[in-house]
């Protein structure tokens, strides 16, 4: 520690990353940071920023990275700084926390004893016998705890009876779980991800979509929408959605729960929230060629439909769910040459259409709402090491303001044909509780043993 004290500390680099002031510059960065990330909305698409905010204020955004601020490179490096920052400051420190650590509490003598701020002291004429003096240190015993002697110190026999001196390495263990803390974050950062799925009913996806940059994610594994239900208030307010899912591996299924929101499902670190809901319009309609070969075609918006046969396609464009009393829907189609076109259908009503210079009769059988639940999709390995900085946290600040380091001397001695009793004590938290301890045993000696009477 002398080799760093003396190597180091002089240099104006260490000063500057081991300076308080750097630290509370960087704390406070942080929290202004941290607040504008909160404020603003994080992980939307950049048009989403362009529309609610303005373009000139979009530039800022997205220059600044304030679309993903706590992955943005100025953030990573105000985290980099401040975790420099407490290395060294704690470096700094460790030589002081060692030296009070080694520290020979049973070396002082009696004057420096009665310069202590807790202390009290007897002087009498007889010399005490050995029952009355191991009743003086049973008393000093039952308030102080276990203790330590030594003989001979100032003339006399010294006890001490120490507590907590470990509590100061409670501030390093604070110091320790932020880094830890950062490390969690990282692994997270650099080794999870967040990301999104529009499921339908019915329908099995193995990949999830990063909302920002809109590339694919895979799962390693598949997930199924079985079923989506919803409830609704009386006001027509969604009152609750659920999903039910199923896991599979290589199409067997090996995990099934029904997910709500605050009740998520977890496999193999990736956790599935329940976050929103979409419905969207599917029809059922009947096609037949010119040779009377028939299919019945389920049609769901935002997706293609393919009779392969035929080599045709359909999609459906709008929907209607009532004209003239009954639903109606636009069909787009096309042909494997590009050829394409649309037209209405009214249920109940057979409509003909030319494609790739064959006729086709189509119709309009049923038409329903099809839901897809929409699920948040997260992986963080980093979590439990945030948890076990969390932990040690909190396990940090009660040591550093609930355990003090307590010492309690009981010295006794002759001088010039009289017994000297002296009591003293010291501690960097909690004096009140010194002050009554020291009270407990002062009344125990005059109560005993007539000490001072």
């Amino acid at each position: 520690m002398k080799i760093l004290s003396s190597t180091y500390q002089d240099t104006s680099i260490w000063r500057f990353f081991s300076s308080v002031r750097l630290a509370v510059f960087l704390l406070i960065t942080l929290a202004i940071t941290s607040i504008i990330g909160t404020v603003i909305p994080q992980g939307e698409t950049l048009q989403f920023y362009l529309e609610t905010f303005g373009p000139n204020f979009f530039r800022i955004i997205k220059a600044l990275h304030l679309y993903d601020t706590y992955h943005s490179w100025w953030y990573l490096t105000l985290l980099g700084l401040f975790s420099i920052n407490l290395i060294i400051c704690t470096l700094r420190r460790l030589p002081f926390t060692l030296k009070l650590c080694r520290r020979d509490s049973l070396s002082l003598d009696s004057e420096r004893l009665l310069k202590m701020p807790f202390k009290k002291d007897w002087e009498t004429k007889k010399q005490l016998d050995n029952d009355s003096t191991q009743s003086i240190i049973s008393a000093f015993k039952k308030v102080g705890g276990k203790f330590r002697e030594r003989d001979g110190v100032d003339g006399g026999r010294l006890f001490l009876a120490e507590r907590g001196k470990w509590s100061y390495w409670g501030v390093y263990a604070l110091h320790g779980s932020i880094l830890i803390i950062f490390i969690g974050a990282l692994v997270g950062l650099f080794l999870g991800f967040k990301g999104s799925v529009m499921l339908p009913e019915g329908e099995t996806i193995d990949y999830i979509v990063n909302r920002q940059t809109g590339k694919r994610i895979s799962l390693g594994f598949s997930v199924r929408c079985n079923r989506f239900n919803i409830a609704f208030y009386d006001n027509g307010a969604p009152k609750e959605y659920r999903s039910d899912l199923t896991v599979l591996n290589d199409d067997k299924e090996v995990f099934h729960k029904s997910i709500v929101v605050n009740d998520p499902m977890k496999y193999k670190g990736i956790t599935f929230y329940q976050a929103s809901y979409r419905a969207i319009p599917e029809v059922t309609v009947q096609v037949s060629n010119s040779d009377n070969m028939q299919r019945s075609l389920t049609i769901s918006a935002f997706q293609k439909t393919i009779w392969p046969e035929e080599q045709l396609s359909f999609s459906l464009i709008q929907y209607q769910p009532n004209v003239h009393g009954r639903p109606a829907a636009q069909i787009w189609i096309a042909d494997n040459e590009g050829r394409a076109g649309n037209f209405w259908l009214l249920e109940g009503r057979e409509r003909e259409f030319k494609q790739s210079g064959n006729l086709y009769k189509m119709s309009l059988s049923t038409a329903k709402q099809r839901y897809l639940t929409g699920l948040q999709v997260k992986k963080d390995p980093g979590v439990w090491i945030v948890w076990l900085g969390c932990t040690v946290l909190i396990a940090g600040f009660s040591v550093v303001f609930w355990v003090p380091h307590r010492r309690l001397w009981l010295w006794i001695g002759r001088r010039k044909g009289r017994t000297f009793v002296i009591l003293s004590g010291q501690t960097n938290k909690n004096k009140l509780q010194l002050e009554k301890d020291i009270k407990k045993i002062e009344e125990a000696l005059n109560s005993n043993l007539g000490v001072g009477q």
